[in-house]
């Protein structure tokens, strides 16, 4: 297993928004096929894989992923852990990179700087330092090697199979970890981008038509550069 994997983790489900990862950013363009579409020519990298439940309400899922031109592998609802380990079998994936879908204006270009830190590190765990990118924008790269010894853990806690890296996070001393340094300009987190409420979604599709409009990049420095100039920290109110 020597590939890079990276893997957008996506269910239907959602307590305060369900189906959000359905819903459209504009047109009939879902967020998730809307990050597929971002996603699958990063540098690097050599498999974009939708991760899964297999519950019938996330067969629809799979559709986008099908429709998109990427792979799914669906595995248990709550054991994420397990779901990812899971593709790292089935793909052979050495390295992998974890991606939420409730976050589709992530950009490609800090995905792939989180991928150089790690490679250069040799590292088992890397992920943005603190302070750097907004919320929603960032990504973790991690050794599919790590994660299958985490999962071989008959003892290991439920809430460590449910978030996926948050045992690597909570005991770094274990791990050989790095962090990915990013210009001052895309150093706000306090601003936020990731979508869990109604008011979020209106917010991210608000951002979106406003770069569109400008015909700047959906990449973090203009989406910065566009909250800056507002001179908030929170569009949301505004959206």
């Amino acid at each position: 297993m020597n590939r890079t994997v990276a893997v957008i983790q996506a269910r239907t489900g959602s307590s305060r928004l369900p189906n959000k990862v359905l819903a459209p950013l504009f047109g009939e363009t879902s967020l998730l096929a809307f990050q597929c579409r971002r996603l699958k020519a990063m540098k690097g990298v050599d498999q974009l894989v939708i991760a899964t439940t297999e519950s019938e309400s996330d067969d629809v899922i799979a559709e986008i992923g099908e429709a998109e031109g990427v792979r799914v592998v669906r595995g248990s609802e709550l054991d994420v852990l397990s779901r990812f380990v899971k593709v790292a079998e089935a793909c052979f994936a050495k390295t992998i990179i974890r991606i939420t879908s409730d976050s589709p204006l992530r950009d490609p270009s800090v995905i792939e700087a989180c991928l150089e830190a790690h490679r250069t590190a040799k590292a088992e765990y890397t992920r943005p330092a603190e302070g750097h990118l907004p919320k929603g924008m960032r990504a973790e790269i991690v050794e599919s090697r790590a994660l299958m010894e985490l999962d071989a853990d008959p003892m290991l806690p439920s809430r460590y199979r449910e978030h996926v890296t948050l045992y690597i996070r909570e005991n770094p001393g274990l791990y050989i970890t790095a962090e990915a340094r990013f210009e001052e300009a895309v150093r706000r987190p306090d601003y936020d981008v990731s979508v869990d409420t109604p008011e979020d979604l209106r917010f991210v599709r608000a951002l979106h038509e406003e770069l569109t409009t400008k015909g700047w990049p959906v990449d973090a420095a203009h989406i910065c550069k566009a909250l800056d100039a507002r001179h908030i920290t929170r569009w949301r109110e505004q959206a």
